[in-house]
């Protein structure tokens, strides 16, 4: 996952979490909902390693070949590592007030997050699609495209991994608003 944007990312995970578990935090609040604790190991134990896989093993492709990597303090990384994390708790917090209201009043907050990613996206695109490091890319030599390369079957299979704990994590969290319901 591209560095810049992976925060956002986790906002925006974290909102939709918000709207999965509206049941349970309409009833217990969010401060005291078993929803926030779930979304909190969420952050940390699946979106957070994801993150710092990139950084630790493609760091110049995680900044889109922009930065030297060799050149920044590991501090930077480390502290982009703990605002994902606490990125998707973030989302959560912020969105949860919402609790019952329209869908708009919950796209505007993910609105600008969202338009972000994009921008970013479009453009990046071109050169997240190839693997290199940063002097190989400024130096027009020995860049592969992402596709068959091991930084291409590393975003398929963490991309596959975070979906299907996002899809696991709704679950979860609609399952205890509907326990809560039940209680």
């Amino acid at each position: 996952m591209p560095a810049p944007p992976a925060p956002l990312i986790g906002f925006l995970v974290g909102v939709g979490f918000a709207w999965a578990a509206r049941e349970e935090l309409g009833r217990a609040g969010t401060v005291l909902s078993r929803s926030l604790v779930v979304v909190c190991v969420f952050g940390a134990i699946v979106f957070a390693p994801i993150a710092a896989y990139f950084l630790a093993l493609a760091p110049d492709w995680s900044f889109a070949y922009v930065i030297d990597t060799r050149r920044l303090p590991r501090i930077v990384e480390l502290s982009l590592v703990l605002l994902d994390a606490l990125s998707v708790p973030l989302g959560f917090v912020l969105a949860a007030p919402r609790g019952t209201a329209r869908p708009s009043a919950w796209a505007k907050l993910g609105a600008l997050p969202a338009l972000a990613v994009l921008v970013f996206a479009a453009a990046a695109l071109p050169r997240l699609t190839v693997s290199a490091t940063y002097a190989q890319y400024h130096g027009d030599f020995g860049v592969r495209p992402v596709a068959g390369s091991p930084l291409g079957y590393a975003l398929l299979w963490m991309s596959a991994v975070l979906l299907a704990a996002v899809a696991w994590t709704v679950h979860s969290l609609r399952r205890l608003g509907q326990s809560a319901r039940r209680d």
